[in-house]
C-alpha cells in the first residue's frame, strides 16, 4: 500500500528518485550498511526509498529530509522529493481558480466595455448624419454688398435649374423723385429664384426659401428679376408693398432715383 499522506504524483516521483540513487549507489560501489552508518538513517528507511515504497516511510516532509541527506552521501546531484500538502494543493487549486475566473471576468467587462462605447459610437454619428441633412441650408452664391467689385460666378440650384427663363421678360420702370438712393426690399412668400443688380453690378443670384427677408441699397439703379413673382412681395424707398407678379411668371422690375 501507499502512504495516505502522498497523492499520486507524488508517489510516481518517490519511484524515480528510489531509481536514480540506487542506480548511482550500484554503479559508485557504495553499501547501504556504508551510507546509513554515515547519514544514521536505518538501512530499512534506504530500502525503502530505493524501492519506492512510501508505506514504510514517513510524512512527505520528513521523506524529503531522508532523499537529500541520501543523495548528498552517494554525490546524487540535482535528485530532490518535490511534495506538497493536501491542503497546499487545494488551496493551490483555490488560487488558480480564482485567478482565471478572474482573468474572465475581467475580459467579459472589457468586450462589453468595447461593444457599448462602439454602439455609443455608432448613435453620435448617426444622429450627427441625420441633423447635417434635415439642416442642410440652401446653398446659395451671393456677392457682398461691401464689395460689389468682386467676381461673381454664380450657379442656380438644382431646384431652380428647371426654371426656363425666358430670354426677355416684361420690364418695369419705377422712380424715386424724393430720394438720393433707391432702397429696396423683398419678403418672399414662397420659395423663389432672384437676381439683383445694383447700380449696374451684380449682388445676388439664387434660390431663397419662403420666408427670406433681404434689402438692398442702389446710389442709382436696383434691379429685381424673379422666377416666381407672385410669391415676392416687394418694397421701394420704404413705400408701400406689393406683390412683384403672377405666380410662376418671371418677372423684372428696375428702381431708379432721377
Amino acid at each position: 500500500m501507499n502512504n495516505k499522506n502522498l497523492n499520486s504524483a507524488q508517489q510516481q516521483q518517490l519511484v524515480e528518485i528510489g531509481l536514480k540513487l540506487n542506480q548511482v549507489r550500484t554503479a559508485k560501489n557504495i553499501s547501504l550498511d556504508t551510507v546509513s552508518a554515515n547519514t544514521r538513517i536505518t538501512k530499512r528507511l534506504l530500502k525503502a526509498i530505493e524501492s519506492g515504497n512510501s508505506e514504510e516511510l514517513p510524512e512527505p516532509f520528513y521523506i524529503r529530509a531522508l532523499v537529500a541527506k541520501f543523495a548528498q552521501e552517494i554525490g546524487a546531484t540535482g535528485i530532490e522529493f518535490i511534495f506538497q500538502s493536501s491542503k497546499d494543493t487545494e488551496a493551490t487549486e483555490k488560487t488558480t481558480k480564482s485567478h482565471t475566473e478572474r482573468r474572465y471576468w475581467l475580459n467579459f467587462q472589457l468586450r462589453s466595455l468595447h461593444l457599448y462605447l462602439l454602439y455609443i459610437l455608432l448613435i453620435v454619428v448617426s444622429v450627427k448624419i441625420i441633423t447635417s441633412l434635415v439642416e442642410s441650408p440652401v446653398i446659395i452664391n451671393q456677392v457682398p454688398e461691401e464689395n460689389p467689385t468682386a467676381n461673381s460666378e454664380v450657379q442656380e440650384s438644382e431646384a431652380t435649374a428647371q426654371i426656363k427663363q425666358p430670354e426677355s421678360a416684361p420690364q418695369f420702370v419705377s422712380q424715386s423723385n424724393n430720394s438720393e438712393s433707391v432702397i429696396v426690399g423683398i419678403n418672399l412668400q414662397e420659395r423663389c429664384w432672384l437676381k439683383v443688380m445694383v447700380d449696374g453690378k451684380l449682388a445676388f443670384e439664387g434660390t431663397l426659401p419662403k420666408g427670406t427677408q433681404r434689402q438692398w441699397t442702389g446710389e442709382k439703379q436696383v434691379t429685381i428679376r424673379a422666377g416666381n413673382a407672385g410669391g415676392v412681395v416687394i418694397s421701394f424707398n420704404n413705400e408701400q408693398q406689393k406683390i412683384l407678379g403672377a405666380p410662376g411668371e418671371v418677372e423684372e422690375i428696375t428702381y431708379t432715383v432721377n
